[in-house]
């Protein structure tokens, strides 16, 4: 009797030690934790593959779940002001709270390449305030894989459609670009010693333009009487506009004073000679004040290269014009007795 009871509570230890065993396992492969947690919300456009009970991590390590997925049907948010078609809720252990930022980013991405999906979390700046409790953030849609097969396949379709509903067009232009090519080798075959001829030619012209260019640089640009014909000219237009103001002055000054004294002396006859001898000497003055400014933009123009003398002085195209006519002149020197 006392050996069958004896039995009878080893076979109850047994089970209820397989029970708890049992209920451990569960609680572990469940996930079920007694951390402290607080709540945040992430809308979506589309979440992917994320589903109710999805982990929530942080570099790889597990801080929470996903508690709930909730379809918004794309309403607008008074509390956020933007349309959301999905919310997740999240259930954060509240030992990370102090790693999450108010910048922090929310994303769906997978364990692997075939794995399990779940939501990531980049904590953020860490000078930043942290993210309350109850707060509703946008997260990062994951890449529609499935969206850019369809396309993809759809845009594959739509080709091989055309080239089979075109093939003798297509047939058509691939014989027509053969013959073309075929026609160019030939024809660059058959006049091989022309085009090296006009590739030597070329290449000899260029050589003699850069000895040409260089020569009319040192000739008219470089050259120091062509310097120093500016300077001069520089200087007496310079010199003429400082000495015609004072001669002006002077000028306006005699004036006055022949006026005072044709006021004062003489007879009507000879006050008008004298206020026309004064009036042309006022004229005379101010052409005199011309002539500086026409002189100073005269040099202006040519330091501008504007003009026949400031082209031939500045523009390198003149002188190449010119060097041109030189060269026929030499080689043909019967055109300075025949005009055709």
């Amino acid at each position: 009797m006392a050996q069958e009871r004896s039995i009878e509570v080893k076979v109850g230890v047994l089970i209820l030690v397989s029970l708890g065993i049992l209920a451990a396992f569960v609680l572990v492969m469940g996930g079920l934790n007694f951390e402290k947690t607080y709540a945040v919300s992430v809308d979506f456009d589309n979440p992917g593959g994320l589903q109710s009970g999805a982990p929530v991590r942080i570099a790889s390590v597990k801080v929470g779940t996903v508690k709930d997925l909730a379809f918004l049907g794309g309403k607008v948010d008074p509390k956020t002001g933007r349309r959301t078609l999905v919310r997740a809720t999240l259930s954060i252990e509240e030992r990370v709270r102090s790693a999450i930022h108010d910048d922090a980013e929310f994303y769906v991405t997978t364990q692997g390449v075939l794995g399990e999906q779940f939501l990531a979390i980049e904590p953020g700046t860490v000078d930043r305030p942290l993210l309350p409790d109850g707060t509703v953030v946008k997260g990062i849609d994951p890449p529609r894989l499935d969206l850019f097969l369809a396309k993809a396949y759809d845009l594959l379709d739509t080709t091989v459609t055309g080239i089979r509903n075109n093939k003798e067009l297509i047939s058509e232009i691939a014989v027509n670009t053969a013959g073309l090519l075929k026609g160019l080798n030939e024809t660059l075959t058959d006049n091989r010693p022309r085009v090296d001829r006009i590739v030597q030619n070329v290449e000899a012209l260029t050589v003699e333009s850069n000895d040409l260019v260089r020569d009319a640089k040192k000739q008219y640009v470089d050259n120091p009487k062509i310097q120093r014909t500016i300077d001069n000219v520089d200087k007496l237009t310079t010199d003429v506009t400082r000495d015609a103001e004072p001669l002006l002055k002077d000028a306006r000054e005699a004036m006055a004073n022949v006026n005072r004294v044709s006021a004062t002396v003489g007879d009507a006859s000879q006050q008008e000679k004298l206020k026309k001898a004064l009036s042309d000497l006022a004229e005379l003055a101010s052409r005199a004040n011309a002539m500086a400014a026409d002189a100073r933009e005269i040099v202006a123009h040519m330091k501008k290269g504007e003009g026949t003398v400031g082209a031939l002085v500045m523009d390198e195209s003149v002188y190449d014009d010119v060097q041109e006519m030189v060269r026929d002149l030499k080689h043909n020197p019967w055109k300075f007795l025949w005009k055709q």
